[in-house]
């Protein structure tokens, strides 16, 4: 990465009046009211949402593993910490990095622990002592039953050792990595799906070699070459960059490239934190315009690719990876000032930014938040306990409700007015529908701290929707959060509420995030 409760959130409650799905003090923001309207159209889907938008990312970076993920004394799982990953229930996790990957040899982190090299970090600082490695990440991958997502080193490694590390994982016969796995404990193989072609590699500043687009596409694909003849059912994921950057490399990879990335780091100027969803507008034009870049450079179906290759081409269209998202503000404490700390607006720009992936499904298909635990993370620990950020909130309840097909969703309210920014709707809005169960999940977002909105909700199509069901995130202020200091206190507040008279309009409270569900019929 390179910057370019403690309740159970399952908690049942019975039906109750609208009021009461805030805190009393949550009413003393304003007596403002707004209107706005929103109409969902059952019958056009923008795209699957795919499970792997709802992804993470680990990295040897500060407390990010050691004595974030892993207890720093003991190099066991912390598992107050597992339990609350489980929560988040991402289906797919990227390891090791992020930047690091430059400097990162998977075989340090192999074999028994007593033998495993010291190294210093020559990225973030400090030392790693590869306790937690490939087996150790694969094993915290089944706890949580995600996929795990491998990144390999492009530029101190070589085309060799990744393949070799694609061996050793996926091999299923008597090859000596394969072998070695098994002596290291492990008869079965890993079978890693997700494989990420070196990371951020246009950033200068960092130790890499190549920042030409062009070398870049070179060495990708001998390193493609001899990952996929060890194991040709892998997906790949390329780097991606800037318009220019993704001219060339998508020219040259997509016929082996299931994914191009794209890291989005939002942030909002000091005491102004509108400006924070401007620039996710930002990133919404960004990503459609790389969705165009696709569509005019890598055909859906692979042609006359050579057999001589060995392997086949990719089997589906070139997607999105989002592959590092999150929100990076500039003041925080630990390494690199890192360790941010989330107040309750944050939380409504992450369901935002999940808004986003959900009306751009038919291009971002992957998506893992940087990071889990204590760097730009949703969860937070010292040495004794760990809490839940404020974002950690919409990242859980997104993942549970969200799912099936994206369906477009009209949005008309007022604007949220900011001083010398770019004017922006106060209500921001995506729609689900999932065939399997019958049910469809509509998301609200009102990012304005003092105005509720009276909100007109129209299903478009032939088939009929009942409201049974509402789900409410408020908290105790725009800027609240939750804090070490105070680990009993939770400043958010979730309510879910049975709804029997499906009423046509819903009234949105300030600084919310409200998913309302529908049944069919």
């Amino acid at each position: 990465m390179y910057k370019d409760s403690r309740r159970s959130f399952l908690r049942q409650t019975s039906q109750v009046a609208l009021a009461s799905l805030l805190p009393t003090s949550l009413w003393a923001f304003s007596g403002k009211s707004s209107k706005a309207s929103v109409h969902v159209n059952l019958n056009q889907s923008i795209g699957t949402i795919e499970p792997e938008i709802y992804g993470q990312f680990i990295e040897y970076l500060g407390r990010s593993i050691t004595d974030g993920i892993v207890n720093a004394k003991t190099n066991q799982v912390r598992n107050d910490v597992l339990a609350k990953v489980k929560r988040l229930a991402p289906p797919v996790l990227r390891f090791p990095g992020g930047t690091v990957t430059k400097i990162y040899h998977w075989q340090d982190g192999i074999g028994p622990k007593a033998n495993r090299p010291v190294r210093p970090n020559l990225i973030w600082g400090g030392e790693e002592n590869n306790q937690f490695g490939t087996n150790e990440f694969i094993q915290y991958c089944r706890q949580l039953k995600t996929d795990p997502f491998l990144v390999v080193n492009m530029n101190t490694g070589t085309p060799e050792e990744a393949s070799n590390w694609v061996e050793y994982c996926n091999g299923k016969g008597k090859t000596s990595f394969a072998e070695l796995r098994r002596k290291h404990g492990f008869a079965n193989a890993h079978g890693v799906k997700y494989w990420g072609l070196g990371n951020e590699e246009n950033a200068g500043p960092d130790t890499g070699r190549l920042q030409n687009p062009a070398a870049y596409a070179e060495m990708a694909w001998q390193f493609a070459k001899l990952m996929k003849l060890q194991d040709p059912t892998l997906s790949l994921i390329i780097a991606g960059h800037d318009e220019k950057w993704n001219e060339i490399v998508l020219k040259e990879l997509h016929p082996i490239a299931d994914y191009i990335s794209m890291h989005l780091y939002a942030s909002s100027k000091k005491g102004q934190p509108a400006t924070l969803f401007t620039q996710l507008a930002g990133f919404e034009k960004q990503i459609e315009q790389t969705h165009q870049q696709i569509k005019r450079l890598a055909p859906e179906k692979v042609e006359k690719f050579d057999r001589w290759y060995r392997f086949p081409p990719r089997a589906k269209g070139v997607k999105l990876a989002i592959d590092e998202w999150g929100i990076w503000e500039s003041e925080g404490k630990g390494t690199y000032n890192l360790e941010v700390t989330y107040q309750w607006f944050h939380a409504l720009g992450v369901a935002s930014f999940l808004n986003i992936f959900q009306r751009q499904a038919e291009i971002v298909t992957m998506a893992t938040w940087a990071q889990t635990v204590n760097v730009l993370a949703p969860i937070l620990s010292n040495d004794h306990e760990s809490i839940c950020q404020t974002v950690f909130y919409p990242l859980e309840l997104y993942r549970q409700y969200c799912k099936g097909v994206s369906l477009t969703a009209e949005v008309k309210s007022e604007a949220l007015r900011q001083s010398g920014g770019e004017d922006l709707p106060m209500l921001d809005s995506s729609a689900s529908f999932d065939e399997k169960t019958g049910l469809a999940t509509l998301a609200l977002v009102n990012r304005h701290p003092e105005t509720a909105i009276e909100t007109t909700i129209v299903w478009e199509g032939n088939t009929k929707l009942n409201l049974f069901e509402r789900h409410e995130l408020t908290a105790t202020g725009f800027t609240a959060y939750n804090t070490l200091d105070d680990p009993k206190k939770d400043v958010v507040h979730y309510q879910k509420t049975a709804v029997t008279n499906n009423p046509p309009t819903i009234t949105v409270p300030p600084a919310s995030i409200t998913l309302l569900r529908y049944k069919v019929g």
